[in-house]
């Protein structure tokens, strides 16, 4: 909670780990971590969307907090190693956003059995031990935020994929549901702790891609309630909120960032 003559959501002194951070909606969220005063770390498996993430928040920030680590999300030491390094090198750990993801991307008649086991082993197994890792090393009043998806709490509308488009695929659906369980789980189980748990749950963002075929973004933007997709930076606000103290009685939760999709 916020003391008189403060801030309110204040992260000088905490350290972020933003794993997938250099991501679409990632970035904008990780550069308000840091505007915010927290120590942030961009992790992915992608060295050269982490050297330009790190840039790219230096240049809006002034470049004095930001560290970059390589992070395969489906390789138990890398994870091991991601959290370490982040306790060694800013010598605490208080935030974890996880916003990586794995999809093959077929429809549901053609993804084989060990396709749909390899994205389970990387986006529900890695997060699972991702967060199980940040635990360990956090002290009371942290806190570890899941980027889970409005399409693990609703299913896709296939109208809306008009061919040659596909549905969202099953595989990222099923995961982001099992991730908004896992943070029911994790929040029960570090609790006791003081280390709280949440998600957000986007919905309805828009991209190049999506804006290059014809009439998607109108249709995606009439299933929303206020009638337009959202816009990169409008998942920023929730990650700082549930980073911050100002959240120091929210746990277990799922917030959604969606325009409404997931309401009606």
């Amino acid at each position: 909670m916020t003391r008189e003559g403060e801030r309110m959501f204040d992260l000088t002194g905490k350290v972020a780990l933003v794993a997938g951070g250099a991501g679409y909606l990632a970035l904008p969220a990780t550069a308000a971590l840091a505007k915010q005063g927290a120590t942030v770390v961009i992790a992915s498996r992608n060295a050269d969307r982490v050297a330009a993430a790190v840039k790219e928040i230096e240049k809006q920030t002034g470049g004095k907090r930001i560290h970059g680590l390589p992070l395969d999300v489906g390789d138990e030491n890398s994870i091991r190693q991601v959290v370490k390094q982040t306790v060694d090198r800013c010598g605490r750990l208080d935030v974890l956003v996880n916003a990586t993801y794995h999809a093959i991307g077929k429809p549901v008649g053609e993804i084989t059995g060990a396709e749909f086991d390899l994205s389970n082993h990387v986006h529900i197994t890695g997060s699972f031990l991702l967060a199980r890792e940040a635990a360990n090393v956090m002290k009371p009043g942290s806190s570890i935020i899941q980027y889970i998806s409005m399409y693990g709490i609703v299913s896709p509308d296939p109208k809306m994929y008009i061919a040659p488009m596909r549905p969202n695929p099953v595989e990222y659906g099923v995961a982001k549901a099992g991730l908004a369980q896992m943070v029911r789980y994790f929040a029960a189980t570090y609790g006791p702790r003081g280390i709280r748990v949440n998600a957000i749950s986007p919905g309805a963002f828009d991209d190049d891609a999506d804006r290059s075929i014809p009439g998607f973004v109108e249709r995606m933007a009439a299933r929303t309630m206020l009638g337009r997709p959202g816009q990169r930076h409008e998942t920023a606000g929730a990650v700082v909120f549930l980073a911050s103290d100002e959240a120091s009685y929210v746990t277990g939760s799922v917030l959604t960032v969606d325009g409404g999709w997931t309401a009606w």
